[in-house]
């Protein structure tokens, strides 16, 4: 939206950035300043610590000019929040004292698609007061949390910021929203997305849950996420379905600094409230760290202290791996897939697929659709018709049970398992066009009321590892949007299960097409859709929407299905020749494996 990107911002860049040679150069060189182009990010060395941080050089802010006019001054204002001083001191200098005394930066932020726009409003030549319109494009809101939230299409930012004279005739800002507004690329050059990970509540065995905020780069980051977690809790939507295993008044021992080496072994120290938990607790504590703490640095082991105490517990990777949903107890990657309503298992990257035992292999019962719980111990699948489910185990020969039955004219769809052992799906009503969530519990079907559809219709349900957030396709008046919803579990006045999915936040919108879903782990989303100017293919989605990474495109393309590794690769059908499963190798390319449909990883 911007109409002038070069000239006079580029101008403040170069000179901020001299200035930032200027300040090294004693300690380093500079690199040769060049005449024209954007700013080059510098990639981090995230395994070097937070001391890191001090070797890099630093971009800073540019003060305000003699002589400015209002929309220029609003303009250097909102470059000037762009460097890396952590308290803005620079940006401070375009405000009144009173302004910079209230202006509150950390309220949250305004992502804008470019660098937006700063007009004065018409005023007299002699006016001491007057009013710059700041506008653009908006993408994304950042709350006080740190949560980022994508916001709908043609959403326009229009801020308004009140400027006065001083007593040396120069214009500086009086009033103005609190927190940042930047652009999409400044945003994502100053914040690296993190997450802080919790404990799913009501679950029988603890699972690791993942909370994902944006964090300054510049920041200590080890010390600001690890303060973070102790100190402020999750973030408001994750809040009621998670919990901490840290005893209640746990800080940092003395305000110390989280240390990181290139050894991959930190050592944590804590205040003595820590003391109160349990051996058990603190492995799960440590654990919490470890997971936290391995999103910033290269991280082996972390080991929990008091001050002057002896160590509490330590946790490594393959320890604290135990509390994470999406690594299976048996970590033999398979995918399945569906050859003339047979369910097929594919082992690894290995191309001649084996039928499963029992009916679910051998044809004595044809499926339209099937799904496999994630320790690959029990396999739910549909029946031609759709109106039938049934579930039985996985290796064994004996015929599965029907478990539950759509109400007359319905069908089912969607069949999702949770880490719990939970199953999912979707009951579609014909006479209303609706479709319900449905817990399959023992024997019963559960009708699970969502909040927040406004007016759209689910297509697709896949609920996460810890079985705390379901992710759905929605179609809508707006068109196809990718949702998360908050499961909550409790019981009624009965005693009885209470399931309802509520504060549902979008992750993508304004999709002309949305087909397929899958989980890739515990914070990452597959979504096959398409956008307005693309093409239908699949997409790599942090749960939250603020990174969106598109993988090859493959024709014909009806289903994906992700693994629970990132590392791993996708399954894909396709409905050229008479059907195939696709494997995505490395190269981003996606090569044959056998005729079938309906691929599947465990989930």
């Amino acid at each position: 939206m911007r109409r002038h990107p070069g000239g006079r911002r580029v101008a403040r860049a170069v000179r901020g950035v001299a200035l930032a040679c200027a300040l090294v150069l004693f300690g380093g060189a500079c690199a040769s300043m060049p005449s024209s182009g954007k700013v080059q990010d510098v990639t981090r060395n995230e395994t070097a610590g937070d001391d890191a941080d001090e070797q890099q050089v630093r971009v800073f802010g540019v003060p305000p000019q003699p002589g400015e006019g209002p929309g220029a001054l609003v303009e250097g204002f909102l470059e000037a929040v762009t460097s890396d001083e952590p308290g803005y001191q620079t940006a401070r200098k375009y405000l009144t004292a009173e302004a910079s005394v209230k202006w509150d930066p950390k309220a949250g932020i305004k992502v804008v698609e470019q660098f937006p726009d700063a007009t004065a409003q018409a005023a007299q030549p002699d006016a001491t007061t007057t009013v710059v319109d700041v506008d653009g494009d908006q993408v994304a809101t950042v709350d006080a949390q740190n949560a980022y939230t994508p916001v709908p299409g043609e959403t326009l930012l229009k801020d308004k910021f009140l400027l006065v004279r001083n007593n040396d005739g120069q214009w500086r800002i009086a009033d103005l929203p609190n927190g940042l507004t930047l652009s999409r690329a400044d945003f994502r050059r100053i914040y690296k997305p993190v997450s802080m990970y919790w404990y799913a509540k009501s679950a029988a065995d603890p699972m690791l849950v993942p909370d994902p905020i944006y964090l300054r780069s510049r920041d200590a980051l080890a010390t600001t996420l690890v303060r973070q977690l102790l100190e402020r809790g999750p973030t408001d939507w994750l809040a009621p379905v998670v919990r901490t295993s840290f005893p209640a008044g746990t800080r940092l021992a003395d305000d110390r600094m989280v240390s990181l080496n290139d050894s991959g072994n930190v050592a944590v120290q804590l205040s003595d409230e820590a003391r109160a938990a349990t051996s058990q607790q603190c492995q799960q504590m440590a654990a919490q760290l470890l997971y936290t703490l391995t999103q910033v640095a290269n991280v082996d082991s972390v080991e929990l202290t008091t001050h002057r105490g002896p160590t509490m517990c330590a946790a490594n990777q393959t320890q604290a791996q135990q509390f994470d949903p999406a690594v299976a107890k048996d970590n033999t990657l398979v995918g399945y897939y569906l050859a003339n309503g047979m369910v097929n298992s594919l082992r690894g990257e290995e191309t001649q697929p084996t039928q499963v035992p029992g009916a679910f292999g051998d044809g004595a019962l044809r499926l339209s659709e099937f799904a496999v719980d994630r320790d690959k111990h029990r396999i739910a699948g549909l029946d031609q018709a759709e109106n039938t489910l049934f579930v039985g185990d996985l290796g064994s020969a004996a015929r599965p049970e029907p478990r539950a039955t759509a109400a007359a004219n319905n069908h089912f769809t969607s069949l999702t398992w949770d880490g719990r052992g939970g199953l999912w799906m979707l009951e579609y009503h014909e006479q209303t066009k609706e479709a319900s969530v449905v817990w399959v519990d023992d024997n019963e079907k559960i009708h699970i009321p969502v909040a927040g559809l406004d007016g759209g219709r689910i297509t697709s349900i896949r609920v996460s590892p810890d079985g705390t957030r379901a992710a759905m396709l929605v179609e809508g008046p707006v068109g196809s949007r990718v949702m998360i919803g908050r499961i909550n579990r409790g019981l009624d006045e009965r005693e009885a299960p209470r399931v309802t999915i509520d504060a549902l936040r979008p992750v993508m919108l304004n999709m002309v097409e949305a087909k397929s879903l899958s989980w890739n782990g515990s914070s990452r989303l597959v979504v096959l859709g398409k956008q307005a100017q693309g093409s239908l293919q699949p997409q790599y989605v942090d749960i939250d929407g603020g990174n969106v990474v598109p993988v090859a495109a493959l024709g014909g393309i009806s289903r994906i299905a992700a693994p629970s590794g990132t590392e791993q690769p996708l399954l894909a059908d396709s409905s050229e020749g008479n059907g195939n499963i696709y494997r995505l190798t490395p190269g981003d390319t996606w090569k044959v494996v056998r005729e079938g449909t309906f691929p599947v990883y465990p989930g």
